[in-house]
């Protein structure tokens, strides 16, 4: 079982994975699946690892399905060639993405704390749009259903990358508490998309006991012909808290949409992009050292507890940055750094899952406070 987060929600998984290794653990294979549905949408993942030296390398195989929301139609359908419109029908669509990938990945560490990371990946993306027709009367009853499949073309890419890496932070039991991490990785593509992705992701943690002061910038972007086909999203607990998906309503859509607008709402879309820059501080510190049941004999890891301001932003490469916008500009086309604050607790529920509880208030919202649930270790 898992806890995935996706572009705009998050949910709960199942498969199976095993493991192989000889007992040094020079050598591995992992194997781990999941189906839903039909073996060509299966979530699957087959890879060989290689410890022996110095130099670590893997190979592998995967195959991964992503699914998107496409917009959905009310048309009249006649009943027969040559008759009056009297049957309607409302179609649902999904377009549905298979992305299959070989890849080959080497790891070089040039001391304990840094490595230089090179890969090339082998990338086949099929591309389909599932329609579910239902059929109705003029006195909206309903008549019968239809499945249909439009296969579209399949991309294919090949991307090498490179990325140089620090890591020699000291991890507690919710997340990192001293020293640094730092990432960064350029991937051009080659093929049926072209793009080339950047990612630039520092993070410092200043111990002074029992506190720790957390800061980290990210970058992650796309630039090219195609880097607009794949937009991330911003809103995530991850990144910058205050703007999840879920959290907006109607009342807070007010601004002119742009042909642009990919949801309808001015103020999602502003958090909607192909590019992010990301700027997060945290003071941690512990709320409970220990917590013993006195009649049982269980005892509970430390609970942590945060104040944090994030600030962040997404935007294309069409968009307009500016500082502050005025009531006049579409926050579609002009796009500002988005800013919260509030505090957290993290708690480490076994070892199994790192349970995450933020009560956040997002500055460039008309929204109060409020809490949000998620899972996973802290940045």
């Amino acid at each position: 079982m898992g806890y995935q987060r996706d572009t705009y929600r998050s949910g709960v998984f199942g498969g199976t994975a095993i493991s192989l290794s000889d007992m040094l653990g020079n050598h591995t294979l992992l194997f781990s699946g999941a189906v839903n549905g039909r073996l060509s949408e299966a979530q699957v993942l087959g890879a060989y690892i290689n410890q022996t030296h110095r130099l670590n390398w893997l190979t592998g195989i995967s195959q991964e399905p992503l699914y998107f929301y496409a917009p959905s139609t009310i048309s009249a359908a006649p009943t027969s060639p040559g008759s009056p419109d009297s049957v309607f029908a409302l179609t649902t669509r999904l377009e549905r993405f298979v992305i299959r990938d070989a890849f080959a990945e080497a790891f070089y560490p040039f001391s304990r704390f840094n490595r230089v990371e090179v890969a090339l990946h082998g990338v086949s993306i099929s591309n389909s749009i599932l329609e579910l027709s239902d059929y109705y009367d003029q006195s909206r009853v309903y008549i019968t259903s239809s499945l249909n499949t439009v296969n579209l073309a399949t991309i294919g890419y090949v991307q090498p990358s490179m990325a140089l890496v620090h890591d020699n932070a000291l991890f507690g039991y919710v997340g990192p508490f001293s020293g640094g991490r730092s990432r960064f990785e350029i991937a051009p593509t080659l093929g049926s998309w072209r793009f080339t992705a950047g990612l630039a992701d520092y993070r410092r943690y200043l111990f002074a006991r029992p506190f720790t002061l957390a800061v980290r910038g990210l970058f992650f972007g796309r630039f090219g012909r195609d880097a607009d086909l794949f937009p991330i999203f911003l809103g995530r607990n991850e990144l910058i808290r205050g703007y999840t998906a879920g959290s907006f309503r109607s009342t807070e859509c007010v601004a002119n949409i742009t042909t642009a607008s990919q949801t309808g709402c001015a103020e999602l879309d502003q958090l909607i992009g192909s590019r992010i820059a990301v700027g997060n501080v945290e003071l941690r510190f512990p709320l409970t050292r220990s917590l013993v049941l006195g009649f049982l004999p269980v005892g509970f890891p430390p609970i942590e507890g945060a104040l944090f301001y994030d600030v962040g932003m997404a935007w294309y490469g069409t968009s307009t940055l500016v500082w502050n916008r005025s009531a006049t500009q579409s926050p579609d086309q002009f796009r500002t750094p988005l800013k919260s604050y509030g505090g957290s607790i993290r708690a480490n529920l076994l070892g199994f899952v790192i349970l995450r509880f933020d009560y956040t208030k997002p500055v460039n919202r008309q929204h109060k406070p409020y809490w949000t649930v998620s899972l996973g270790p802290t940045f």
